[in-house]
């Protein structure tokens, strides 16, 4: 049976890592807002109906002017290393996490980009002008053609609302769509904070809902992080076998899944240029394309410190030597 959006039930399981992983966040609305661009295929795999987008409901949802049922809008917490300099006062500066369904292929978190300011915004606006979030509408739809785990986009909204960037232009709202948004600057910022509880805490969190085969180890949280190198490495290496350069990897935007997150200054490289730069702000090359490999390992590594209250040296440099090896064998497989 075909869905209504009012029809999904909604939960926020991040919520219940309590007060210091977030900051509850109401949206910011669109003035007038209009469809942009819409995905049909994704809203049929969560059993939604052919024409939601023609219901003034979906458009006000896209456009963070309503809350359905269920919802429980926050801004997460975290830090992270930015162009390799620790940044401990970040977080969802513009992103606010409404919650997630169950679907057949396992809980979905729906957030909302662009949806104004948070606790975490600092001095910013917290909204996302049309061009990048239509940029990163069409990267996301690019990868996932590609068979590339990444953040998936529902849709894209537009409204009268106006921002700078470089000139003015329509403010945009996407609503993306993750099994989770964690990303490794969450574990950076209990480490940096010397929280070990809430490392632990949020450890246990992510092992149990995305990593539950690891409890039956005799280390879990060892095995938890191997399988994260794991992913991170073969991620790195779809995205080396495309072309495709993310353009700041820093480890904020690292997902902790081994998904694309933050497409916003990625391009393609079909020429497969080694010193091909994506972002204005690398000046000095660190995302080349030819160095994401290399990055990818470095982040690892600021993962294995923050996790280190949790694990021994010698299966954090264990996992680590992994890398290499899941790097290859997934670079050398047919695309």
């Amino acid at each position: 049976m075909q869905k209504s959006l009012s029809d999904l039930v909604f939960s926020n399981r991040f919520y219940s890592l309590g007060a210091g992983f977030f900051t509850p966040t109401i949206p910011q609305g669109l003035n007038e807002p209009y469809f942009v661009r819409t995905n049909p295929a994704l809203a049929a795999q969560l059993g939604l109906a052919m024409d939601i987008f023609d219901h003034p409901e979906c458009l006000e949802v896209c456009s963070a002017n309503r809350l359905l049922a269920g919802m429980e809008p926050l801004a997460q917490a975290y830090a992270g290393h930015q162009l390799g300099k620790f940044n401990p006062f970040l977080g969802d500066g513009r992103s606010v996490l409404l919650g997630g369904i169950d679907t057949q292929a396992g809980y979905v978190e729906w957030q909302l980009k662009g949806a104004g300011k948070t606790a975490y915004a600092r001095h910013a606006d917290g909204l996302a002008g049309f061009n990048e979030a239509l940029h990163e509408y069409t990267m996301s739809m690019e990868l996932g053609a590609l068979g590339i785990p990444t953040v998936e986009c529902l849709a894209l909204t537009a409204g009268k609302n106006l921002v700078y960037r470089q000139g003015f232009q329509a403010a945009a709202v996407l609503t993306r769509l993750a099994p989770s948004f964690i990303r490794f600057g969450h574990f950076e910022l209990y480490y940096f904070e010397r929280k070990y509880s809430e490392l632990q805490q949020l450890s246990d969190f992510v092992i149990s809902h995305y990593y539950p085969e690891c409890l039956d180890q005799p280390k879990p949280y060892a095995a938890f992080f191997q399988r994260v190198v794991e992913r991170t490495a073969k991620l790195i290496a779809q995205w080396q076998t495309f072309g495709f350069v993310h353009g700041m990897l820093n480890t904020d935007n690292q997902s902790i899944l081994g998904i694309s997150l933050d497409l916003g200054e990625s391009a393609f490289n079909p020429e497969r240029q080694g010193n091909f730069v994506s972002s204005p702000a690398d000046e000095h090359g660190r995302y080349a394309f030819a160095e994401q490999p290399t990055v990818g390992l470095w982040n690892c590594n600021i993962l294995a410190r923050a996790l280190s209250p949790l694990i021994e040296t010698v299966d954090l440099k264990a996992a680590l030597q992994s890398y290499e090896s899941s790097y290859l064998t997934r670079l050398e497989s047919p695309p």
